[in-house]
């Protein structure tokens, strides 16, 4: 599926109500493609948090502003950059000190979306998998349910992505159990 088709399926879901989807994406173009989604997503005018557990923030700052997207509605929560020594100044982005603090992430994406200005608006996990490396199974879907109903009841659309080959059968399960919309082959 290519990312012009992830990102009107994305569309349709947000249109048809969806709250917790999750979008499966190639390996060879994960990093592009959820930026690129990301993009679209804020060229609609929707206000957002991006949760990054794969790379920095910076980095993605840094591919977003190349697009010559608004980025004036877009929040970042790294998990990343604390981990690696990484650039820890982003008075746009909250910083956790590790992936493995589940609970601080869903503080953070709370105390961000205070700040959103859009009506409509997202909620982008840019790698469950780099979650799943960090957390047993069990807690990692008791953190998806929390974050998907905590959404819901806050109508933010929450997408979930994850990389297609490297997504366990257990956790493929219960991803597609807990969503509203699975995307991609």
């Amino acid at each position: 599926m290519s990312v012009k088709e992830t990102a009107k399926a994305v569309i349709q879901s947000i249109n048809n109500g969806d709250t917790l989807t999750t979008v499966r994406i190639s390996a060879d173009s994960f990093h592009a493609d959820t930026v690129k989604l990301a993009g679209v997503l804020l060229g609609k005018k929707l206000g957002g948090i991006y949760v990054t557990t794969s790379r920095p923030s910076s980095h993605i700052v840094d591919e977003l502003e190349e697009t010559k997207v608004d980025l004036s509605d877009l929040y970042f929560v790294d998990l990343v950059s604390m981990t690696v020594g990484g650039n820890t100044d982003n008075p746009r982005t909250l910083y956790v000190e590790s992936p493995t603090m589940l609970e601080s992430i869903l503080l953070n994406i709370s105390l961000l979306e205070r700040r959103l200005k859009s009506k409509r608006r997202f909620v982008m996990f840019d790698s469950v998998n780099g979650l799943s490396i960090y957390s047993e199974p069990r807690v990692l879907r008791e953190f998806i349910n929390v974050l998907g109903n905590s959404m819901r009841i806050k109508e933010i659309y929450s997408m979930l992505m994850t990389v297609k080959e490297q997504t366990s059968d257990e956790l493929a399960s219960a991803l597609k159990l807990l969503s509203d919309r699975v995307i991609g082959d």
